[in-house]
């Protein structure tokens, strides 16, 4: 039972090896999709930052999973080359047992052969002499009625008997001898078999050594190309480092021109304690896609403060003031694009950032709810979505305590 469990275990090694699930490379197209997902989740990471950042650090971010996918690909396959060749081993020892197994069959089976061929012999012989002794006589009993001397019959009896247990012997023995010499070749018809089906086997296993091999050879070969492509796009990443650090200093700057101008405006103003619904969300339907608050961008490992939360929004779609107020800036702004902030009063103020366009100007008054602008992905953006900043005497502060 323990040896049948070992093979049905090399069995089920060769099945894995001759069908290989290793992973394809992906399709240019499911590339670009896998790119253009992860272009979505850098909002979360990355900030304000330009299209082609985003686009560049979404590649690298596809670029490294690939590589580390084909890694994981490449030790299976180090794992399968390992485990055949142990188990190749092992049905070598079995194919030399099982050969061993039928020299000694077949020696055993000539020897039984032999001995029956000497007991075949031994019987004739018997019989010859037997004929030559006792010719026709029939039985025991006519031999006694036939003797002269009345007492010689025992010793005949004595005889007979003798000579009859003897050739019942080498009867016996003879038919022993047939059936041992059938068993023994049936056995090493047998073990023949088992050497060619460990043969097959060992073939088996040689063949799906070979196609392992090469298929480890040709992932080596992509995770060499895939980390060559992902060197390329780091070494871009990185030398864009000093334009991020741009922009995002630049964007810092209107920020901060932007809570000096509400600090200014809202100096004699009192503070709106913040709740639930004391301002509405900028958007009919709206649906975070990045929250307030501190992020590390992902290649360069600085922290930096998401000011607002991102709502998703198609581009036109229609952006609402948060509450009634005064527009006080409606305009470019190189960051932040497209933008309008409304003083609410109560040192309270909104700002909604990267519109597609604008439909209010500074100075207006406009009401909770009202049309102020449309999405869309203007400054330093990835993708069409609102930005939204709740500033308290000017600085930025959770959105969601208020909304």
């Amino acid at each position: 039972m323990k040896r049948a469990g070992a093979w049905l275990a090399v069995l089920g090694v060769l099945a894995g090896l001759s069908t290989p699930a290793a992973a394809a490379a992906p399709s240019p197209e499911r590339r670009r999709q896998d790119i253009a997902s992860e272009q979505r989740k850098l909002r979360d990471k990355i900030g304000e930052a330009a299209e082609q950042e985003a686009e560049l650090i979404a590649e690298l971010t596809v670029s490294r999973r690939l590589r580390e996918e084909l890694d994981a690909q490449v030790a299976g396959l180090n794992a399968d080359i390992t485990t055949a060749a142990r188990e190749l081993a092992v049905i070598a020892a079995e194919l030399e047992a099982a050969e061993d197994a039928v020299a000694a069959a077949e020696d055993a089976a000539v020897a039984a052969e032999q001995e029956l061929e000497e007991s075949t012999e031994l019987l004739r012989e018997q019989a010859v002499q037997a004929f030559i002794r006792f010719g026709n006589s029939p039985s025991v009993d006519e031999l006694v009625l036939n003797l002269d001397d009345v007492n010689e019959a025992p010793r005949l009896y004595a005889y007979v008997e003798a000579v009859a247990e003897r050739q019942a012997q080498v009867v016996e023995r003879h038919q022993r001898l047939q059936e041992e010499t059938t068993l023994l070749r049936a056995r090493a018809a047998e073990a023949r078999t088992t050497v060619a089906s460990r043969h097959a086997e060992s073939q088996a296993r040689r063949n799906a050594l070979v196609a392992t091999r090469a298929e480890q050879a040709a992932a080596r070969a992509e995770v060499a190309a895939e980390s060559a492509i992902e060197q390329r796009l780091l070494g871009q990443v990185q030398s864009q480092r000093s334009t991020y650090e741009q922009r995002l200093q630049q964007l810092e700057r209107e920020s901060n021109d932007i809570a000096a101008l509400l600090r200014r405006r809202q100096s004699d103003q009192g503070i709106t304690p913040s709740g639930k619904g004391v301002l509405r969300a900028p958007l009919a339907n709206p649906v975070v896609t990045s929250s307030y608050g501190y992020r590390v961008h992902p290649i360069y490992n600085d922290r930096r403060l998401h000011a607002g939360i991102d709502l998703r929004a198609a581009t036109g779609t229609p952006v609402l003031a948060a509450d009634s107020g005064v527009v006080v800036s409606s305009g470019w702004k190189s960051g932040y694009g497209n933008t309008v902030v409304i003083d609410h009063g109560g040192s309270l103020a909104t700002l909604y950032a990267h519109n597609s366009s604008l439909v209010v100007s500074a100075g207006e008054t406009v009401t909770r709810g009202q049309r102020i602008a449309a999405a869309g992905s203007t400054g330093n953006s990835t993708g069409p979505h609102v930005h939204f900043e709740v500033r308290v005497s000017g600085t930025p502060v959770d959105p969601m305590r208020y909304l």
